[in-house]
């Protein structure tokens, strides 16, 4: 069975950061998807030490759910028209995870920002470059804002996202099976050939 995260992001467990998730839960449940819900207020992860080419030790629960799941859906408020600081720390956390063997390589990313007084966008292009760069699938209609009830559009794309998922990680799963992410040995020669 395909296994997604849901990571909630807002510290009000019933908000509408949360309402939006139930949508894709809802969904989710319906085409026989596996939904494991984190709510980042409740993991008490420390702030990232910074340090880079570190070997990893032992993984943190989340980094250890992020690792074995197929895909992850990122809910999140903005906080003066940006990404919350839980949700930055969170992100800084799982350099580990791209720094030892691009552990999150061929997973599938999708997000919703509840934006009512704006900057999903931004928040949108940072969560979709950062992910991307480690490896992080981004499949269509996985970008979603919502700034309130005209939105209306977006409540059927959270639907979408759950079925978009489902069909991306399965392509995911042949990528890998066809060793597409390998480094292949003239790639090195090309990077060397660069520096």
């Amino acid at each position: 069975m395909i296994k997604i995260l849901t990571i909630n992001c807002s510290p009000k467990k019933d908000g509408n950061t949360a309402k939006l998730l139930k949508i894709f839960q809802s969904e989710a449940d319906r085409i026989g998807l596996e939904v494991v819900p984190i709510n980042l207020y409740e993991e008490k992860e420390d702030f990232f030490h910074g340090k880079l080419d570190q070997k990893v030790k032992k993984l943190t629960r989340v980094q250890a759910l992020m690792s074995k799941s197929d895909g992850f859906v990122i809910a999140t408020p903005t906080y003066w028209f940006n990404t919350p600081a839980i949700l930055k720390n969170f992100i800084d956390n799982l350099t580990p995870l791209e720094e030892n063997n691009w552990m999150l390589e061929g997973k599938v990313g999708g997000f919703i920002v509840y934006e009512p007084q704006g900057g999903g966008v931004e928040v949108l292009k940072n969560l979709a470059m950062t992910f991307n760069h480690m490896g992080v699938a981004i499949a269509p209609y996985s970008l979603i804002f919502y700034r309130g009830r005209q939105d209306k559009w977006a409540l059927a794309d959270i639907k979408l996202l759950a079925r978009v998922m489902k069909a991306e990680v399965e392509a995911q799963k042949k990528l890998i099976d066809d060793k597409v992410y390998d480094i292949l040995p003239d790639d090195n020669k090309l990077r060397e050939s660069i520096d």
